[in-house]
């Protein structure tokens, strides 16, 4: 695995190149955190309970906050860009005959990418939310070897959701094979995994079947259910499910994606050359 660490120190750099970048995108994730407060008070100073589908008013502000720390930091991989661009300058000819994986080479890069947002915004973000609410006693921590048990997991859930993604974004990259442009591709891609993954709203929230389905697709694991257990929403028993069915997920989509490439690299046209 060494042959691609390389790979994990350039996500670093590049991250760490657009720094000015990192800091607008989580000055628009507070603005967006802003909107949905207000939105939510007004929804929830309408409603005749107190409770809508299980979440109080300041735990659906918590679930946000946090949800879209979550989006910030894991979500919005350049993979699918990254081999879009390749096909159309012609360099994924190289790309094939470098002696290592076109998959694992993303995925090194990627996590890189998220371990620099995560090391500069994100844990300063989330201890400080973390502080903020529980001082408001927006958030109650009943016992603190119970709720350091939870970060250890929300960690391992996180790692998983960063490789969901990015496996996803990686099928809809090969499937760009086929269509040679990224555009579309890419706004149904987001607007499933925004829709699904819980960061426009709970899964609670979605209406009979659908939300069942919804709880069972891998896109809870992108976003929702790792703040479930964040804000330990969830029991550790059900921690562990969760971690399991990402699990689960991640090497589902991953023979997928390895069946569709073997496919696809066979039809490739290349724009650039």
């Amino acid at each position: 695995m060494k042959k691609y660490i390389p790979f994990f120190k350039a996500g670093m750099m590049e991250e760490m190149a657009y720094r000015a970048g990192l800091f607008a995108w989580m000055f628009i994730t507070f603005l967006q955190l802003v909107c949905v407060a207000f939105l939510w008070t007004a929804v929830y100073n309408s409603s005749s309970s107190p409770v809508i589908n299980g979440f109080t008013f300041n735990e659906m502000i918590v679930y946000f906050a946090f949800t879209n720390i979550f989006a910030f930091m894991c979500l919005g991989t350049e993979t699918m860009n990254d081999i879009n661009n390749e096909i159309k300058d012609g360099t994924i000819a190289i790309s094939f005959i470098k002696p290592i994986s076109y998959r694992i080479r993303f995925l090194f890069r990627v996590m890189g990418t998220c371990a620099t947002r995560i090391i500069i915004m994100g844990i300063p973000t989330i201890v400080i939310s973390m502080i903020i609410f529980i001082k408001m006693e927006f958030l109650k921590v009943s016992s603190y070897p119970v709720f350091c048990l939870h970060i250890v997991l929300f960690i391992v859930s996180m790692i998983f959701a960063i490789a969901i993604y990015d496996t996803i974004d990686y099928i809809c990259g090969i499937c760009c094979f086929y269509t040679t442009a990224a555009w579309g591709l890419n706004f149904s891609k987001n607007v499933m995994v925004n829709f699904f993954s819980g960061v426009l709203i709970p899964l609670a929230f979605f209406p009979g079947k659908l939300g069942e389905i919804a709880e069972m697709l891998p896109f809870a694991g992108l976003s929702q259910n790792p703040v479930y257990i964040l804000i330990m929403r969830v029991d550790i028993k059900t921690a562990g499910f969760i971690i399991l069915k990402s699990v689960i997920w991640f090497i589902i989509l991953n023979l997928a994606a390895k069946l569709l490439f073997i496919k696809a690299s066979k039809k490739i046209t290349v724009q650039g050359g």
